[in-house]
């Protein structure tokens, strides 16, 4: 029997049925597998196809019926709700899939791959099919702090004069991390649980625990710098935050938050990034009235736009980046 090489994306069947063809097999990087056709029959009168992975059956999750005018044009007695779709989810393997192959009711082998699959457990993997009725607060929740440094926060704090304050260090990990590379580094974070349970041994000594009000807890200047990594967007009263980090450092602040463009590019493909609907986003800013807050505290500020993604062939920017002067 010959394979396709296994491959993410479409893959054309473009196989014959009794009352409709076998279009293509959708394999995406989160594992999600999607056997595409259309019919003239009613979509329950097709048998769910058994898919096979590595010598192991796959459930099906969902079966459903999608809008296909073309066929409805073309051919004869079709209706316009003449598209099917079955829904697999693929058993993520540390390694790779090496081999699936999925077959109809009548064991005639629609799709035969073999290779080295790989792809991404997906996040949130039972809102695939769960049960369960969910609520905000089960979708846009709040997780834990980071426990490794983004390499674009690295490189735009690692070159800052220091001491250096990072406002809202969660885990203390930029801390840890700007120390290991001789920078004598701070963090200051709220006193909560879950700050507690992930602050990291080595940067606890460096790391105040406070209630969150303003003024902070350190003289004017007390600071050659400060950084601020999507931490305003939080706080209430933002514009207080600002000038308080203005107050306590020397000359140089870093701020990176969530970017709102990201709505309105993202608009045409019915996309909204999950990162700007997090549970305790308060704030959202462009780039233009981030620079209108940041310039009333400082004389100079620079941005860059940061983790680049690509929807449908758009590119966006998720967060952006001030580089701050006093």
């Amino acid at each position: 029997m010959t394979k396709d090489t296994l491959k993410l994306g479409i893959n054309l069947l473009a196989k014959p049925q009794p009352s409709g063809y076998w279009d293509v097999v959708d394999i995406q990087a989160s594992g999600l597998l999607r056997i595409i056709g259309w019919t003239t029959a009613n979509i329950q009168d097709i048998s769910a196809p058994t898919v096979n992975v590595d010598g192991q059956v796959v459930p099906l999750i969902n079966r459903f019926k999608t809008y296909r005018p073309d066929v409805q044009s073309l051919i004869a007695g079709a209706e316009a709700f003449s598209g099917f779709v079955f829904e697999y989810l693929l058993p993520f393997k540390e390694n790779s899939i090496s081999s699936i192959i999925i077959t109809t009711a009548e064991n005639e082998i629609i799709f035969a791959g073999a290779g080295e699959l790989k792809i991404q457990r997906p996040a949130y993997e039972s809102l695939l099919s769960t049960a369960q009725v969910l609520h905000r607060e089960n979708i846009y929740g709040v997780g834990s702090p980071m426990l490794t440094s983004a390499p674009i926060v690295l490189e735009l704090t690692k070159n800052l004069p220091a001491p250096i304050l990072d406002f809202g260090c969660g885990s203390g990990v930029l801390v840890k991390d700007l120390r290991e590379m001789g920078l004598e580094a701070y963090g200051i974070e709220i006193d909560r649980p879950m700050i507690h349970q992930y602050l990291l041994e080595a940067a606890k000594p460096y790391v105040t625990i406070y209630d969150g009000s303003f003024p902070l807890p350190f003289p004017d200047r007390a600071f050659a710098s400060i950084v601020s990594t999507e931490v305003i967007e939080h706080v209430p009263d933002y514009e207080a935050a600002v000038a308080e980090l203005a107050r306590v450092t020397q000359s140089q602040a870093v701020f990176t938050v969530p970017n709102i463009n990201a709505i309105p590019i993202c608009y045409p493909h019915g996309v909204v990034p999950w990162h700007l609907l997090e549970a305790t986003h308060l704030n959202f800013f462009t780039q233009t009235s981030l620079a209108n807050l940041l310039g009333k505290y400082f004389a100079q500020v620079e941005f860059a736009q940061v983790y680049p993604v690509m929807v449908n062939g758009t590119e966006f920017y998720t967060s952006l980046a001030a580089i701050c002067q006093k």
